[in-house]
């Protein structure tokens, strides 16, 4: 068997391996979309393949026209290796923790584009400027949206875009976006949505400012106008809704590969881009959740039918702040820097450990539900204990401690920082914190690069990793140092209200980061034996 459309004309053999194929003629809807896109999507990643695209595809099913124009803003061996080869349709692999497994094509893209390419970048542009495409989506991780340095200065690239055509190809993804925006307001200026479907707090308000930063500094050097900038501000016409994405998407794993061949599929294997691996298939948890601010301009599909749910900003900024700040993504992230630490296969076998498995329970229970709102639409004890009982747990989705990782400091503050403030605001104790300041201190272990038993490893990919770990390069495993020392390391980054939104050295917390961190590097073993010892881990 083969995922693309000639090999779907093998029906039996999909139906012997029990895979799932599409309600509809993937050619011809694939030749509507190209005839009359109406959703463009930047950014087309795995969450992207196996949830948003699936939607498109069951809307398409339906009889509702909302087939999606991917577009890759890297590297276009990302499009050619994962969608290209497959005609755009995607395996959808749903991993449940009682062992059994989902298969489906999943094929809800019309067009796939790669904008480093001159002639997809015009195809963009021509797209752009036509009046049905009224939505844009985006799954480009935070750091695509950022648009500035640690220092809060503009990266260069962003001054590159300001000072350059706003008609021209732009490298960064923010100059890209609202350099289309110039085309589309050239060509008649029909309403349309930009909805950021990442997994960060307030995305579309990030979208929006990243845009606006750009717009705005053309019309400062005249190359746009004031017109044109009122149209980008003014909601009706150019909305940035908000949203929250939850599905846990692993890279693609080796194991699943082997299975899939085992099925019959011969174009599963993966291949590695980078430090990257990609495939035709995703592989995912069952679990998810899209929650989208009712604020559109112009039309929209009719998401609500298909599992996404339309709410207030304020379901929306609830249910944000209870997954973000206190029920999944800080547990997440504590459990990827301690099991890259302690070199940890998965998440899952990290939730087998009783330390681990005791850290993020009081991350959870005791220190994150103080703070939580309940957004009305799931209690948040109810999703804390799936997260920790279920979706965390869950032996068959292997899930990479790397992966969770990679640009840590561009998570924290959401994370982590939000509820400090809360604590803050509430006037609760912030001296009652010990799991959360044993995080930050492993964390900055994590940045030199030692694993605990020793030997190097590689840190994750981070936009901050290589100011970072000047911080704590001279340090070394059994280093004995004084209080003095370890604060003159330390302090830089525990001071960086941009990491933490916060300056800790204005709380109880940095204090006690400060007395973890020596602790920390005593020598080999020395996480495990702070965690076995902080958890009451005999």
């Amino acid at each position: 068997m083969r995922l693309d459309i000639a090999g779907l004309a093998q029906r039996e053999d999909f139906a012997r391996a029990g895979v799932t194929l599409p309600e509809f003629d993937v050619q011809q809807m694939q030749e509507s979309g190209r005839e009359t896109p109406c959703w463009i999507h930047v950014g087309p990643g795995n969450i992207f393949r196996v949830f948003i695209a699936r939607v498109a595809a069951e809307m398409i099913a339906a009889g509702h026209q909302w087939p999606i124009t991917a577009v890759v803003p890297m590297d276009p061996k990302e499009l050619d290796t994962q969608l290209a080869a497959h005609d755009l349709m995607t395996l959808g692999v749903t991993l449940r923790e009682d062992g059994t497994r989902g298969l489906d094509v999943i094929a809800g893209m019309s067009e796939g584009l790669a904008t480093r390419r001159e002639d997809d970048f015009a195809r963009l542009i021509e797209i752009i400027k036509q009046p049905q495409v009224s939505l844009m989506s985006f799954t480009i991780t935070e750091k695509g949206y950022a648009i500035r340095d640690s220092a809060s200065n503009l990266q260069s690239a962003v001054v590159d875009a300001i000072a350059s055509d706003p008609h021209a190809y732009q490298p960064h993804t923010m100059g890209l976006v609202a350099g289309l925006l110039v085309h589309r307001f050239e060509a008649g200026a029909a309403p349309i949505t930009f909805m950021s479907c990442d997994n960060f707090s307030n995305n579309g308000d990030k979208l929006r400012d990243s845009v606006l930063t750009i717009v705005e500094g053309w019309n400062e050097s005249g190359s746009v106008s004031d017109e044109f900038v009122a149209w980008v501000k003014d909601g009706s016409q150019v909305a940035f809704p908000i949203s929250v994405i939850d599905k846990i998407t692993p890279r693609p794993n080796e194991s699943v590969a082997e299975d899939l061949a085992k099925l019959g599929f011969e174009d599963m294997a993966l291949q590695v881009l980078g430090r990257t691996p990609l495939a035709g298939f995703v592989n995912s948890e069952p679990t998810e959740y899209l929650i989208v601010e009712d604020a559109f301009a112009g039309e929209r599909p009719p998401f609500e039918d298909f599992g996404v749910l339309i709410a207030s900003r304020k379901v929306c900024d609830d249910f944000e702040h209870m997954k973000f700040t206190t029920c999944l993504n800080p547990l997440h992230t504590a459990l990827a820097v301690s099991g890259c630490l302690l070199r940890f296969p998965t998440i899952d076998s990290e939730m087998r450990d009783p330390a681990l498995a005791a850290l993020v329970n009081r991350l959870g229970w005791d220190e994150g539900l103080p703070v939580v709102v309940d957004p009305g639409i799931v209690a948040p004890s109810d999703f804390l204990r799936e997260v920790l009982e279920v979706r965390f747990p869950n032996p068959f989705l292997p899930d990479d401690p790397a992966r969770i990782a990679m640009d840590t400091s561009q998570k924290l503050p959401i994370r982590f920082g939000e509820t400090i403030k809360a604590y803050i605001e509430r006037g609760l104790d912030l001296d009652s914190l010990e799991a959360m300041p044993l995080v930050f201190a492993i964390w900055c272990r994590y940045l030199m690069g030692i694993a605990d038993d020793g030997a190097a490893f590689t840190p994750s990919s981070d936009p901050l990793l290589e100011e970072l770990q000047a911080h704590v390069a001279g340090i070394k495993l059994g280093d004995e140092l004084t209080s003095e020392a370890v604060h003159e390391t330390l302090q830089p980054i525990l001071s960086n209200s941009t990491i933490f939104a916060v300056n800790l050295y204005e709380t109880p917390l940095a204090a006690k980061v400060e007395a973890f961190f020596p602790r920390l590097i005593a020598g080999p073993g020395a996480v495990r034996d702070t965690l076995n010892k902080e958890m009451n881990i005999k």
